[in-house]
Parts: C-alpha cells; sequence; structure tokens
C-alpha cells in the first residue's frame, strides 16, 4: 500500500490495520523518504500507541 504524500495544511487519514500493519507501513514509508533523505514525524492519538510504534518501528526497518 502506497501513502500518498502530504502537503502543509492538508490533512489525510487512514483507517488503523490489524496488528503491527501500521508499524510496517510506516517503517516501508520511513525507509522510502532516508533513500531520499528526508524524514517522517509520527504523531498518534494515544500515548500508548507512541511507544508501542517505538518497540515494532525497528523490527521492521533496524537501520533506522
Amino acid at each position: 500500500m502506497q501513502l500518498p504524500s502530504l502537503a502543509p495544511g492538508k490533512r489525510f487519514t487512514l483507517p488503523r490495520p490489524i496488528g503491527s500493519g501500521d508499524a510496517l507501513l510506516l517503517a516501508l514509508q520511513a525507509q522510502d523518504l532516508a533513500a531520499r533523505q528526508q524524514r517522517l514525524a509520527i504523531i498518534t492519538a494515544e500515548p500508548g500507541d507512541a511507544l508501542r510504534l517505538k518497540d515494532e518501528l525497528p523490527f521492521f526497518a533496524p537501520g533506522l
């Protein structure tokens, strides 16, 4: 699944994937951006999601 590029002032949401699917998608997006020397900022609505992603992202993208 390819995420659309974001533009300043625009909002985009997706339904939450099952399990660790969101961590996988975010890791792939971050790797793609890192290859172009860009960064990805991730903002979560719940602190628990931020902690979970912090633990899961390195599994899918150890080099980030």
